[in-house]
């Protein structure tokens, strides 16, 4: 148990030994004192009197204690003394209730591998009630055989367990009220922060967002997120004893091992907030050269308004940046998403996510995978095009067979994904923020596009249709020319006014 539960139980069982040992030491002394002579009555301290409403004293008859009168005539040590051993004997078994592990037993299921608190486990107020009964099943459990023993004594058991009860009862009731309040009070006001700074992740793996991801304890239980609950309203301990901080402050539950809730790979969020964008285009666009231009530069703006990266993806890290003039295409299929954290003491930590996918699969005589996931939590979508590509297809009459598709055959094939995964009918214009972006500026092949904008470029090189598609099927568009390999800040345009048009703290870096 957890020192909250132990305090908990304490203060629970506590009271009520403290209760039985009143009754017993006071009905010893009515023995002793002959005022029983008639029978043996327990004596029960009568609260009322503590206000002046009534006697310091009740005696409560149990008349099958007085049947046993011939028992103790027959011991030589006369019946005060005999029926004071055989309570007291009654009193030390039903406290070794107290102390039995159904009593202790907080722990949870194998679902969910975490102590629950003492007031707000499963059937709390009737296993709280039975304590004073658990001397039975403690004794079963050493060979069952000695079970015998309790049973013998439970005429003498039962009336301090039933005092105890009456004691347990008032007890429960008082720390349950104040445990719920504080619970209650906790819960609220981590929501409401959760809600306003994080209000979902996204697993790299998968692509799929979720409320709050599981988390892996140092021991290897996984269990639900930890949040103030009936596993505690600041720590939570797991079933093998481990503490686990229920509230993110100085970032306590943000730093633990999670696990995403739907295809179990392990995650990292922080608890920050995620901002994730896309990468389309053409094989050979420049995605992913742009995409490592685009961190670095990112990365050198927050440092110089300091604020802190933390790259959590070998994607993304400072050693694939020194290699992003040579970086080999994409691999086709489902990849993991590249990402890095951004922490600074002026705003909320925020994820920062990129999905690379590969030009091939937006090629129009390929079989279609569709990568739900990808599209469909997206905060932003970066379209890329090599101009220098533009200019050949269309200084081209025919063609080369095998030459690279042209921006509107990628834009219809990606939009017809698009469309197909988010249920857009032919009327629906998306509000994600699309942009267009010319790359690889610093190559002089692309020197017809060095002259004019980047939408006048594409609508005289034969790509007005692209142009056309692109703004019927996004409300926000912006077309860009940069640098790939990095120009200054140029590189990061394109996602700086992304992540300006989600997130008001991350513009400030820019």
């Amino acid at each position: 148990m957890n020192g909250t539960n132990k305090a908990l139980m304490g203060t629970a069982a506590g009271a009520a030994a403290m209760y039985c040992l009143s009754s017993l030491l006071l009905t010893a002394a009515d023995l002793f004192g002959g005022e029983s002579a008639g029978g043996v009555c327990v004596s029960v301290i009568n609260i009322a009197a503590i206000f002046g409403a009534g006697d310091w004293v009740v005696q409560t008859d149990f008349g099958y204690l007085g049947s046993l009168g011939a028992l103790y005539g027959a011991l030589p040590t006369g019946a005060g003394l005999s029926a004071t051993l055989f309570l007291s004997v009654g009193f030390m078994l039903s406290a070794m209730g107290f102390a039995s592990s159904p009593s202790r037993d907080v722990k949870g299921g194998d679902t969910d591998p975490r102590e629950y608190l003492f007031t707000h486990r499963p059937m709390a107020l009737a296993r709280c009630l039975a304590m004073p009964w658990n001397s039975i099943p403690l004794f079963w459990g050493f060979k069952k055989a000695p079970v015998a023993i309790p049973i013998a004594m439970l005429p003498f058991i039962a009336p301090f367990a039933l005092i105890a009860d009456l004691a347990l009862l008032i007890a429960f009731l008082i720390l349950w009220a104040i445990m719920s309040l504080k619970i209650g009070s906790a819960s609220k006001r981590d929501r409401a922060r959760y809600d306003s700074l994080t209000h979902y992740a996204v697993c790299p793996k998968c692509k799929r967002n979720f409320y709050q991801p599981r988390v892996k304890c140092s021991c290897g239980l996984v269990f639900g997120y930890p949040v103030p609950g009936p596993h505690g309203a600041k720590i939570h301990t797991c079933n093998n004893g481990h503490s686990v901080p229920a509230t993110n402050d100085l970032g306590g539950r943000g730093a633990l091992s999670m696990v995403c809730p739907h295809c179990g790979s392990g995650v990292v969020t922080h608890e920050a907030k995620p901002l994730v964008v896309s990468l389309v285009g053409a094989r050979d666009s420049g995605k992913t050269t742009l995409m490592l231009s685009s961190a670095e530069s990112l990365c050198e703006a927050a440092k110089s308004k300091g604020v802190m990266a933390e790259f959590a993806s070998p994607g993304l890290s400072p050693r694939a940046w020194g290699a992003k003039g040579r970086v080999a295409p994409t691999a086709p299929g489902e990849l993991d998403s590249e990402f890095l954290f951004l922490r600074s003491r002026d705003f909320p930590e925020k994820e920062i996510m990129f999905n690379d996918i590969s030009g091939s699969e937006f090629e129009p005589d390929r079989d279609k995978v569709l990568f739900e996931e990808y599209y469909k939590y997206n905060d932003g979508i970066i379209f890329a095009i090599d101009p220098a590509s533009v200019v050949a297809v269309h200084s081209s009459q025919s063609p080369a067979k095998g030459s690279k598709p042209t921006p509107v055959s990628v834009m219809e094939s990606f939009y017809h994904m698009y469309t197909e995964i988010n249920g857009y009918g032919p009327s629906v214009r998306s509000t994600v923020p699309f942009a267009v972006v010319l790359t690889k500026m610093d190559d002089p092949r692309s020197s017809a596009a060095a002259a004019e904008g980047a939408e006048a470029f594409l609508a005289r090189h034969g790509q007005g249709d692209f142009v056309k598609i692109a703004r019927s099927a996004f409300e926000n568009v912006r077309f860009f020319k940069v640098s790939s390999l990095g120009d200054g800040r140029n590189a990061a345009e394109p996602l700086a006014w992304i992540l300006s048009e989600n997130d008001e703290d991350v513009k400030r870096i820019f």
